[in-house]
């Protein structure tokens, strides 16, 4: 959860307003006399269930946000800093310049140790071992450029990057150097190097392969302030595109199996630094697809560590949250993708790939749904034929068909598991239901009656809006009916105002303050299945359409609400007011019904669409 959706979620629009104005229940809303214009009449609502707030006088409406941005005088950041200290919320700290400049020194010893590691790979005599390793594994000059190969000596990294004018304390807070003694040394020594770079393409830390049998075999740059292993995924700069593009990330283990995949033309593998994916890598690949597969040697493919990679993924990855509970007895369902590509015996992927280019690409074309995989791991690793065997996979495996988003392989897979196990489907529907249950009550009881349920804060048709205008610029000319005053959420409406003024999306990164980056990388990173303009403008403006409809639908609960306000029991309406109301309502029916008229086609293009 970002940091504004938490501090929303902390707090309650009701409580903020009631801080100014003083508001009356209105059925499941609440009025009061609007306090940014003169009125005798309530004409201002506050509606809890959408934490948002409109006035039907003066036009203006908006989130708890951009109440307090308007009561108060002040920007976005400044409401955001009130708010976040009222909910106990600590906001992302603005880097000082002097900060900003040393991030920036780190950026560039970084660069400047890569651009000297490689050119020994290229030139020095005594990295013939490096050339001779790198030529086995198949890796031609090209590649070896494009992911800037090099290699360590025992020392000389650091007189060359002190002569830079880079200081010895920086270079030991970058991981360039270590220090024994009180000697500041090398800290990468006789390996085969491997840039490592995050995915705005900027050297962040190293990888170091041993060439004989020191230890460890691989060897990474320490946590510094710009390398965190857990968050990098190797190759991502590079992988990106093809990745939004093909709709699928391949995962793989090492950095050769990366730049093998690459170098034939594969340009969607990235690898997750040779451990279990993390949270952190999957909120990025989360960013440019929701179909991840992982390559996996055969003899591992069970084993804890990556069984608790995928586990990782299934959590991490986005879920729709249904009105209804399934047969299965679950009230979400999983929108993504995952699958396990299994590798012959004893072969890597760089191996398999150079060998059989069209042979790999098969593999992954034919690679195993998530559910087949582990329904192979478990009778592998359980006893099928033992009452307890059958019960432990029933239990492992149903809550993971339940959140399967598709019925029709909900359905197969239940048949399998019941094949599998020898339980009949009625039983494991039943089993399902009872489990779903059970975690249910497991979580009532371990919640603190005090804790509201968390709201709802994102808005869709908004968000899915400014995705399709940040990530296609040449729909700018269809926004023309889209304005300020449809966004409801303070920080969708600060990131369409400033990117009216700007042309790209460099652009508004610039302009935005810290407080919207994260919510601007997010609406970047949605990922939208492949269509062409036509298909993205119709859906533009279906958008826009949407969003005209919830202010005419808003204006038209006013109305129907200010049909009763004011009356006492047994007080008959006026006719002339009843009259106006009437006539009022007739108008922004017609309106409301012209614009859903006016809306063809899906809002969200499906990949079935396309």
């Amino acid at each position: 959860m970002g940091t504004i959706d938490e501090i929303k979620q902390r707090l309650d629009i009701v409580d903020i307003a009631s801080g100014y104005i003083r508001l009356e229940k209105a059925g499941r809303n609440f009025k009061a006399l609007c306090p940014f214009h003169e009125e005798k009449t309530p004409s201002f609502f506050v509606f809890p269930e959408r934490q948002s707030w409109r006035c039907f006088g003066c036009g203006a409406g908006g989130d708890l946000l951009s109440f307090v941005m308007k009561k108060e005088g002040v920007d976005f950041g400044e409401a955001l800093k009130m708010l976040a200290e009222r909910a106990g919320v600590s906001l992302a700290r603005r880097k000082e310049p002097v900060e900003d400049k040393l991030t920036d020194r780190l950026y560039q010893m970084n660069e400047a140790a890569a651009q000297y590691y490689h050119d020994l790979l290229l030139k020095e005599p005594m990295a013939e071992q490096a050339r001779d390793y790198v030529g086995k594994r198949g890796l031609d000059q090209k590649a070896i450029d494009d992911f800037q190969l090099g290699f360590s000596l025992g020392e000389g990294l650091k007189k060359h990057l002190l002569e830079k004018d880079f200081r010895e304390n920086e270079l030991l807070m970058v991981g360039l150097l270590g220090e024994r003694d009180g000697r500041a040394y090398d800290y990468f020594r006789h390996r085969l190097m491997f840039p490592i770079r995050d995915i705005k393409g900027k050297v962040v830390g190293f990888g170091a392969r041993a060439l004989d049998e020191s230890l460890p075999k691989y060897l990474n740059s320490p946590q510094t302030p710009i390398f965190d292993k857990s968050s990098i995924l190797y190759g991502i700069d590079r992988a990106k595109g093809a990745i939004r593009e093909r709709g699928l990330a391949v995962i793989v283990e090492g950095y050769t199996d990366v730049i093998a995949a690459h170098q034939h033309g594969e340009a969607n593998v990235v690898a997750s630094m040779g451990t279990a994916l993390t949270e952190k890598q999957i909120r990025v690949l989360k960013g440019l697809t929701r179909r991840l597969a992982f390559a996996l040697d055969p003899d591992v493919a069970g084993n804890a560590a990556t069984l608790r990679g995928i586990e990782v993924a299934r959590r991490s990855l986005d879920r729709e949250n249904l009105a209804m509970p399934t047969v299965l007895g679950t009230t979400s369902r999983l929108r993504a993708e995952i699958s396990i590509i299994p590798l012959p015996p004893g072969r890597d992927p760089d191996v398999v790939i150079q060998e059989d280019p069209q042979g790999w690409q098969q593999l992954v074309d034919q690679a195993l749904p998530l559910m087949d995989h582990l329904m192979g791991v478990m009778a592998s690793n359980l006893d099928l034929t033992r009452p307890e065997g059958r019960s432990l996979a029933s239990e492992q495996l149903l809550p993971l068909i339940a959140e399967l988003e598709n019925d029709v392989e909900r359905e197969f897979y239940l048949g399998k598991l019941a094949n599998l196990v020898g339980i009949s489907e009625r039983k494991l529907v039943e089993m399902a239901a009872r489990l779903h249950r059970t975690r249910s009550e497991k979580v009532g009881k371990t919640t603190p009656k005090d804790i509201v349920p968390a709201r709802s804060t994102g808005d869709p048709v908004e968000e899915h809006c400014l995705t399709l205008l940040l990530q296609y610029p040449e729909l700018r000319d269809r926004s023309e009916g889209l304005l300020p005053e449809h966004f409801e959420r303070s920080e969708n409406r600060e990131v369409f105002v400033s990117w009216r003024d700007v042309s790209n999306a460099d652009e508004l990164r610039q302009m935005v303050g810290i407080d919207l980056e994260e919510h601007l990388e997010l609406l970047l990173g949605k990922t939208l299945p492949p269509a062409d303009e036509v298909v993205w403008g119709k859906a533009l403006a279906d958008c826009i359409g949407r969003l005209e409809e919830r202010r005419l639908r808003l204006q038209d609960d006013f109305i129907a609400s200010e049909d009763v306000s004011g009356i006492k029991d047994g007080e008959e309406l006026d006719s002339a007011r009843l009259a106006t109301l009437q006539q009022r309502t007739v108008v922004v029916n017609a309106e409301l019904v012209k614009k859903m008229q006016e809306r063809t086609g899906p809002s969200f293009p499906t990949r079935e669409d396309q």
